[in-house]
């Protein structure tokens, strides 16, 4: 015999309402409810650019928090078709807004335990009140006398605030969340959103995106178009992220990383930012997740893993491309510091060979060291105070890899431009550095880990590179020299090079 069909009905009204407005992880997504709402009816009123304002009053014996719009407004029968409808949105199929399951306005047992809504029609001089209350399956409806608008539209008034909701809601918070999640709709112009608190007003500002945008064209499916814009920035230390946008223009997980299917580089380089827009991503009923169904989920991993090894590509280019300009700005200060160490040490004529060996490569075994000279040209005449920074930044460096030009090179200093010069290594291996002679330049491995250790801080890494080129200087012209004269002779040049190396804030 055929199964026997039973009907679903909620045996407890009110430990629904109660527990469907608490599915929200944070109270600023339940707040987002009531912006989604008024966001809502501007686009189903086709109003575009009109303002949401936010006013929060956290003090004083009646905290509340207010959502006001100025859309055309609810009618008496609206607001009772709007308690009597909860789970059966009239949103749901329309592709312009955001709600859909019909219980953003329960949100408000996440914040405190009443909400009102005062709402004017169009075409009407009355204004109207809803009441709900925490928990409660019954909803009040009565003419507003108090709070009357003088214009149509509609305000939430959250009240009975919960005191840990107090703490967070502030001004800086919520402008900061609203901005992350509503950016895209924002830079669209679909509507302003001002947040008030006491007199500070902040309008929320779409984020500015940075870096090199990536040209990656829109994927058409049968769910829509996945659009891509994407930028990649140099590694200044500020977080970046990937934002998932979804219908009306809404972001749906704030940052792509979340999802354990992009947990990785390059999404978490801190290098890339922007959105990845695909309207027919759903959001779980707490705001904070996509629905991962079998249609149109899919189709979004398979299309942004498919642009992953382009990203990954462009983090590196932009990473090795700033690693270069430093380096090159780099590269003349090391110049003049090996110069005056080579001064001292009487070996310009030949920079790249020990005081104590003989011919390029040639080396030699370590002999004492030679006295340094004293008299007209000031050698010996005690230690030489080390610059400022700026002091050794010239404007503007070499190019990475070019051969100085010998006949640049001043005549007090025959040997200065044949000083080494730093670049990345084109094809690093496991080494830190290689020295090509020919060139005249010390190649740095900028993928070895002791570099990645210290290039975020400029001071450590111009003291690792002249470090190398010491190292590379010393290992060059003493070939047959054993370990432990190398290593005398590498801290006898690492002495000199740090006299001269820029004082450190």
């Amino acid at each position: 015999m055929p199964a026997e069909k039973v009907r679903l009905r909620i045996g407890n009204l009110a430990k629904a309402v109660l527990v469907s407005g608490q599915a929200y992880q944070d109270p600023k997504d339940a707040l987002n409810e009531f912006v989604s709402n008024a966001a809502d009816e501007y686009v189903q009123a086709e109003r575009r650019g009109e303002r949401i304002r936010v006013m929060l009053r956290r003090k004083g014996r009646y905290p509340v928090i207010a959502v006001d719009d100025t859309g055309r407004g609810m009618s008496p029968d609206r607001l009772r078709a709007v308690a009597r409808s909860l789970f059966e949105s009239s949103k749901v199929g329309d592709t312009r807004t955001l709600g859909e399951k019909a219980i953003g306005m329960l949100a408000f047992q996440q914040l405190g335990g009443r909400c009102d809504v005062v709402s004017r029609a169009e075409g009407s001089s009355e204004t109207w009140l809803l009441r709900l209350e925490r928990g409660r399956a019954t909803a009040g409806l009565e003419r507003e006398r108090r709070r009357v608008r003088q214009i149509p539209g509609t305000t939430v008034y959250l009240s009975d605030l919960d005191p840990d909701v107090l703490r967070v809601l502030t001004q800086r918070k919520v402008v900061d969340y609203l901005r992350a999640r509503r950016g895209p709709a924002l830079a669209r112009g679909d509507y302003e959103i001002e947040v008030i608190e006491g007199r500070s007003s902040e309008l929320v500002l779409p984020e500015k995106p940075e870096g090199v945008r990536l040209a990656i064209p829109p994927r058409h499916t049968l769910w829509g178009r996945i659009e891509f814009a994407l930028y990649v920035a140099p590694d200044d230390g500020r977080r970046r992220r990937v934002a998932v946008v979804g219908r009306a223009g809404t972001t749906v997980v704030d940052d792509l990383c979340e999802l354990d299917e992009f947990a990785g580089n390059p999404w978490d380089s801190n290098q890339v930012s922007g959105q990845v827009v695909f309207e027919a991503l759903q959001q779980t009923a707490g705001r904070r997740a996509i629905l991962r169904d079998r249609e149109a989920f899919p189709l979004f991993v398979d299309a942004v893993k498919a642009v992953e090894s382009a990203v990954a590509q462009t983090v590196e280019r932009v990473a090795r491309e700033v690693d270069a300009q430093t380096a090159d700005r780099l590269s003349d200060v090391i110049r003049r510091i090996f110069g005056k160490v080579l001064k001292e040490l009487a070996d310009l004529d030949n920079p790249m060979r020990s005081p104590n060996g003989y011919e390029p490569g040639e080396g030699g075994l370590l002999e004492t060291e030679r006295p340094e000279a004293s008299g007209e040209n000031g050698r010996g005449a005690g230690p030489e105070q080390p610059p400022d920074l700026t002091e050794l930044l010239p404007p503007p460096a070499d190019p990475v890899g070019s051969q100085p030009d010998p006949e640049s090179a001043q005549p007090e200093r025959p040997g200065s431009s044949r000083l080494p010069s730093v670049a990345p290594d084109p094809s690093p291996a496991e080494a830190r550095s290689r020295f090509d002679s020919e060139l005249g330049i010390v190649f740095f491995n900028d993928v070895h880990g002791d570099y990645l250790m210290v290039k975020d801080s400029e001071t450590m890494l111009l003291d690792y590179l002249a470090t190398l080129v010491a190292k590379e200087y010393v290992v060059y012209n003493n070939p047959r020299a054993s370990a432990d004269e190398l290593g005398e002779e590498l801290v006898r040049m690492l002495v000199r090079v740090r006299r001269h190396l820029p004082r450190r804030a």
